[in-house]
């Protein structure tokens, strides 16, 4: 089967032509549905306002495109935003948020037409051209019209749900784009508010990640709150009306989001446009802005922030586990590095052991050379030769030469019993019975792993001193 990336080339050759046919709202690659019900078979999806029994020849799509399987799904798109008349009540989350975070409502001071607007305020960023912290959320949430200024004033909450300017303002819109890719803008906060890195019942915002088929999500939004979902699709190719003075726009490479009715009925609806879709984690993978009935759109994470000029980064918690998981492999290696450590000491025993043998050899030796000195042959007083026939002094009843030399042999038989023969060693082999010498490569062999293993346990002192300094 064709890679996803290979998929979507396919898509991309075909979409021009069946965006441009009447009744198609989308085009993208996901998970077929037989009978109401998504398969794992990812396919080429036509998206149409309304499947029809009869369709013309060439407006029909083919069961197969480039071998592609193809699926058909009724599906219209509509922009999120909450429109009122000036006088309106509430509908929806009307809480005043002493900290701005994710997930609650917002709009702007201004009126368009005798309406006022709601959506919501997506997440707390960085804006990347001050450093300061921002809001991000729709274009469409925010500037509504092509009536829009750089400076326009944000309250909170909307003015739908009962804020009032401009006492509930709280920042104004930096920079705003309405792409082929990205519906987004960013609005600075007012110095004295305070604001969080969090998603009101999400918790966290954890950095941003991609988005995946099958991959699990999550999003909290100004009307339906809490709900949960799936990455249906990727690629998406959508046509979306944006009203007068804007007209209809095609958003490409869009994120399409199904409903998990087993927890909710929707995952967004009107007022929702502007919150961030996070996975199970609390990354952020898109930025919410189309839908209808329980299919919902977003624009892809990566171009939201390299279009209005933002960064989300890793929340605090996420950080602190990351630290916490590092305290774990420290203390991981510690005992593997202790282990190390106590064989290093069973080593430096074995040395000891080896130096204690050195010191045994020396001293066995020494005894020897002791022994050797003991029984070397002791001074016998000089023998006078004289004359050959003389029998010489002091040898009576000898003389000449050879009484001179029996009396060399006494001496001799003297010395033999000079120690007896149990006290005199045995010298025909090592100084260990029974044991094999060692060769002179084998003591160096034993000298040189002595010492790599005691260089190796210094090493691991070292990381170890290093790791918990």
């Amino acid at each position: 089967m064709p890679s996803i990336a290979e998929l979507v080339a396919i898509k991309e050759s075909v979409e021009k032509k069946y965006l441009a046919q009447p009744g198609v709202t989308g085009i993208d690659v996901g998970y077929k549905v037989v009978g109401g019900v998504q398969t794992d078979q990812v396919a080429i999806r036509v998206h149409v306002e309304e499947k029809k029994k009869s369709v013309p020849k060439g407006q029909q799509v083919p069961a197969q495109i480039d071998g592609v399987v193809t699926d058909v799904l009724e599906r219209r798109y509509e922009l999120q935003v909450t429109r009122a008349p000036l006088d309106v009540s509430a509908l929806a989350d009307t809480t005043h948020y002493a900290t701005l975070e994710g997930g609650i409502s917002m709009g702007p001071s201004r009126a368009i037409g005798g309406y006022v607007f709601a959506g919501t305020l997506g997440a707390i960023v960085t804006d990347e051209a001050s450093g300061q912290k921002a809001a991000v959320t729709n274009f469409h949430v925010a500037c509504v019209d092509d009536g829009w200024s750089v400076g326009d004033r944000q309250v909170q909450p909307s003015r739908v749900d009962t804020g009032v300017p401009p006492g509930d303002e709280f920042g104004a819109i930096l920079r705003a784009v309405l792409s082929s890719h990205v519906d987004g803008a960013v609005v600075s906060i007012d110095a004295g508010r305070t604001t969080a890195q969090t998603i009101v019942d999400i918790g966290t915002v954890n950095g941003t990640k991609p988005a995946a088929l099958g991959m699990e999500v999550r999003k909290r939004g100004r009307t339906t709150g809490l709900t949960y979902g799936s990455v249906d699709g990727l690629a998406l190719s959508v046509s979306v009306d944006y009203g007068d003075g804007l007209g209809v726009h095609v958003l490409t490479g869009q994120v399409s989001i199904a409903t998990d009715t087993t927890k909710n009925p929707l995952f967004s609806d009107h007022g929702d446009s502007g919150s961030v879709i996070v996975d199970s984690t609390g990354a952020v993978v898109a930025l919410l802005f189309a839908g209808a009935g329980t299919n919902t759109v977003g624009n892809p994470v990566a171009d939201v922030l390299s279009e209005l000029n933002i960064s989300i980064p890793m929340g605090k918690s996420i950080i602190k586990d990351v630290k916490d998981g590092h305290k774990d492999i420290i203390k991981d290696k510690d005992k593997e590095l202790r282990k190390d450590l106590i064989k290093d000491k069973e080593l430096r025993k074995e040395i000891i052991k080896d130096k204690e043998l050195k010191k045994e050899l020396i001293a066995d030796g020494k005894r020897i050379k002791d022994i050797v000195d003991v029984i070397k042959v002791p001074d016998l007083p000089p023998i006078d030769p004289g004359d050959p026939g003389d029998p010489g002094p002091g040898l009576p009843g000898r003389g000449g030469f050879a009484g001179r030399l029996a009396e060399i042999e006494g001496r001799l038989s003297q010395l033999e019993s000079f120690i007896s023969a149990d006290q005199r060693p045995d010298l025909s082999s090592s100084a260990f019975s029974g044991e094999e010498e060692l060769t002179s490569d084998e003591i160096a062999a034993l000298r040189a792993e002595a010492e790599r293993q005691a260089a190796d346990a210094a090493a691991a002192k070292t990381d170890l001193d290093n790791l918990l300094g």
